[in-house]
């Protein structure tokens, strides 16, 4: 049986979209046999690694607010924000303390701010592999692991599928990061967005077209990386997708 890659990058709350095309991949019976994160994809994978059905990804990330912009003011006050909730959220939930335990294997990307190169985790702690990948740049602390500091992994790598060459058959990709046009001024929240969505953006290009099935859900630029109050719609958009790359989604099932 041939070996399914899937990836999925990094966008904030838009990850919530990747939860959207796993549900209809489950419907179909599709599964893949390794998992590619960045930021909110690694956090998503992690999860979906772990046993959890999107569906219930979904209901624990609107219960812990992921990526909600307003609550990590009210929780931590002006500056740049700790990681740490992203670890509380994989200790609370997830009883797989390391990469090497969970039922799929899991690639996590972070950047090395130290040495300037990409930092791949594939073993050790899921929590700190976790919250490294999610410390998205200009609002959360770096992290500091084995003397290094490190950042979201989307600086250097934002769609990691790359990483799965090699390793399976067939990749699918999902992209939640498609940067919109906006105009008028422009307040602190979108300069951030903005400037996170344009750094990370750039890898995509060369990535895509590595994918056998690749999923860019065109909307999904209508939403900010902090837009949690939409997070239903974004799940949604995802969803509706996925569900239009049907017939080349069935191919996974001959």
């Amino acid at each position: 049986m041939s070996k399914l890659g899937l990836a999925l990058s990094g966008g904030g709350i838009r990850g919530m979209a990747h939860l959207g095309v796993l549900q209809y991949l489950t419907e179909l019976g599709i599964k893949p046999s390794v998992i590619s994160g960045t930021s909110a994809g690694a956090l998503v994978g992690a999860f979906y690694a772990a046993g959890f059905e999107p569906k219930q990804i979904f209901k624990i990330g609107k219960s812990e607010k992921f990526f909600n912009y307003s609550s990590l003011f009210k929780r931590q006050g002006v500056g740049l924000f700790s990681t740490d909730i992203f670890e509380n959220i994989i200790k609370k939930h997830i009883a797989q303390e390391t990469l090497e335990s969970l039922e799929i294997p899991l690639f996590i990307t972070a950047t090395d701010l130290n040495n300037g190169k990409l930092k791949i985790f594939n073993e050790g702690s899921l929590a700190t592999a976790v919250k490294a990948s999610c410390c998205v740049p200009l609002v959360f602390q770096p992290v500091l692991f084995e003397g290094i500091y490190l950042s979201d992994g989307g600086i250097l790598n934002n769609f990691p599928v790359n990483i799965l060459e090699g390793k399976v058959d067939k990749i699918i990709g999902v992209n939640v990061n498609r940067i919109n046009t906006i105009e008028g001024k422009i307040g602190y929240k979108q300069i951030i967005e903005r400037t996170v969505q344009i750094a990370i953006g750039n890898s995509v290009e060369t990535q895509k077209y590595k994918c056998d099935v690749y999923i860019e859900p065109p909307s999904i630029r209508d939403y900010g990386i902090f837009d949690f109050k939409k997070a239903d719609e974004i799940y949604q958009t995802g969803y509706v997708y996925a569900k239009e790359k049907k017939n080349e989604l069935l191919r996974f099932l001959d």
